[in-house]
């Protein structure tokens, strides 16, 4: 997986957004892929309005990179979440620059909470990737995760628009050598067109057009998501992580969190600290109502809770 994001940091001013500019935010917000048509018709203002306010909006920095967002088994490589306590302070761009460096790294994250770095990285060997991450930072204290499976519901931050439902359900992973490449094409650029995806894997329309067609109706691909500045969109992020006990218990909190309007991604891990889910939120009064309901309805053995003060992908 790729997170395709620029430099982002903490702030305290949002930007002011029409109307018609959180319609538009919110439609990219759930379908990157959507067509420039259908945008217009939606957001009631003519193709061409739609593809000036795109250029404004990413201009701007409010609309950053799109992500696909496809399950994670389909990798070749194992995906891996390393949360991290390191010394106060060091949230920077130069040590951030060095950790980037890593080739497997696709993200660098900074928090204010019980670890203030998580990184995310491709590989089948994380013993090899600490022995790196030590040769820039001093580990006070690390958590291992791998991921095993992942979920998204598409954040919703303007009302405008109505909000997305998402169904939980585990995905019977089928892929062949063409569903991989379209897949890479996707990573590199979740709004590649069929022509470009055409150029790259040599393989008919056609056959593109069918594979993509599982590829999103199985549920392997989960989301084309764009991403917006979370600051700049007037909300913060918070990554509560939970230790749940028993499969069923996480299936349920899962169904759960995907009816919830202020959930992005969840992520499932082979580690007592099992689930993690990201919010997108105006105030702290939404957090605390959304975990008072997981711990009296679910059971939850533990949990923390971080803020986003940076992120920085490649």
């Amino acid at each position: 997986m790729r997170f395709l994001i620029k430099e982002a940091y903490a702030k305290k001013v949002s930007e002011k957004l029409s109307v018609k500019d959180k319609k538009l935010i919110q439609l990219l917000i759930q379908d990157a892929r959507t067509p420039i048509t259908q945008l217009a018709k939606k957001v009631s203002i003519s193709k061409s309005a739609v593809i000036q306010k795109i250029s404004s909006l990413k201009k701007r920095g409010i609309l950053m990179e799109p992500i696909l967002y496809s399950k994670i088994k389909t990798h070749e490589t194992s995906f891996y979440v390393f949360d991290i306590l390191t010394q106060i302070g060091m949230g920077n761009k130069k040590i951030t620059e060095e950790l980037l460096e890593i080739e497997e790294i696709v993200v660098v994250l900074w928090y204010n909470g019980n670890y203030n770095l998580l990184l995310a990285f491709n590989t089948n060997d994380p013993s090899e990737i600490i022995e790196k991450i030590e040769k820039v930072i001093e580990i006070k204290k690390l958590r291992i995760r791998k991921v095993i499976d992942n979920w998204f519901h598409p954040p919703y931050l303007f009302k405008e628009i109505s909000d997305k439902k998402v169904e939980f359900k585990r995905v019977n992973l089928k892929i062949d050598e063409i569903d991989k490449k379209i897949l890479r094409v996707l990573e590199d650029n979740p709004l590649a067109s069929f022509v470009e995806i055409s150029t790259k894997t040599r393989l008919a329309a056609q056959t593109i057009k069918k594979h993509l067609n599982y590829l999103e109706k199985s549920g392997i691909i989960i989301a084309y998501h764009f991403f917006p500045e979370v600051w700049l969109c007037g909300r913060n992020l918070i990554s509560i992580n939970l230790s749940v006990k028993g499969k069923k218990e996480i299936e349920k909190l899962v169904k759960y969190l995907l009816t919830i309007s202020e959930v992005g991604n969840i992520w499932e891990f082979d580690d007592e600290w099992n689930i993690n889910v990201v919010l997108w939120v105006k105030e702290q009064l939404e957090v605390n109502k959304i975990i008072n309901h997981i711990t009296s309805n679910f059971k939850i053995l533990e949990y923390d809770i971080s803020v986003l003060a940076a992120m920085v992908g490649k």
